[in-house]
C-alpha cells in the first residue's frame, strides 16, 4: 500500500519529518520547514555533527583481509601420472620434446604431421613449458612444444651402421 498522500505517521519537526513530507507529496508544515533550515543552517557553521557513513571494502581489500585473517598456505594435492598408453605404433611412441628432428612425424589426435621446421616459440607460455620451447611446423600446422614435453611420433627409420 502506498503512503503517498497520507499525512499520518510524520515525524513533525525534524528534518527527516521534511523528508517524509516531500517522499508522500505532502506541502511541508511550518515545523518541518523549520528544522530543515536550523539544519542547513548549522551545517553552514560547521556545527552540525558528522553522520556516520557505511565502511565500504573493495573486494581487493576484502579478499587480502581474509587472507590475513585465515593465513591460508597453498595446499598441494597429488598429481597422478599420466596414463600409460601401451608402445603401439599406430598411435606413436612417446619421445620429449628436445629430443624432436626434422623429420619426426607427430601423430596428434589420430592426425599425422611431419616436421619440416622448427620455429622460436615467442608466447606466454615458455614459462610454463621452459626454456627452450619451440614451434614443430608442418607446412601450416604447428605444435608448440616445451624441451620436457612428452609428443608421440611414429617410429623413426632404423639407420643400420654401414
Amino acid at each position: 500500500m502506498s503512503v503517498i498522500g497520507q499525512a499520518e505517521g510524520i515525524e513533525h519537526g525534524t528534518v527527516r519529518g521534511y523528508k517524509q513530507h516531500r517522499y508522500r507529496q505532502i506541502p511541508a508544515c511550518d515545523a518541518c520547514k523549520k528544522a530543515l533550515r536550523d539544519d542547513r543552517a548549522a551545517a553552514r557553521r560547521g556545527e552540525r555533527p558528522e553522520r556516520a557513513k557505511p565502511q565500504r571494502t573493495s573486494r581487493r581489500k576484502a579478499a587480502e583481509e581474509l587472507d590475513a585473517a585465515t593465513e591460508a598456505t597453498p595446499v598441494l594435492l597429488p598429481v597422478p601420472p599420466p596414463p600409460q598408453l601401451p608402445d603401439r605404433p599406430e598411435i606413436g611412441v612417446p619421445i620429449e620434446g628436445a629430443d624432436l628432428e626434422i623429420g619426426d612425424v607427430i601423430v596428434f589426435l589420430g592426425n599425422h604431421h611431419r616436421i619440416d621446421r622448427f620455429e622460436p616459440y615467442t608466447g606466454s607460455l615458455r614459462a610454463e613449458l621452459g626454456e627452450g620451447t619451440r614451434v614443430a611446423c608442418a607446412g601450416t600446422w604447428g605444435m608448440t612444444v616445451g624441451p620436457t614435453s612428452t609428443v608421440r611420433i611414429l617410429p623413426r627409420p632404423r639407420r643400420d651402421a654401414r
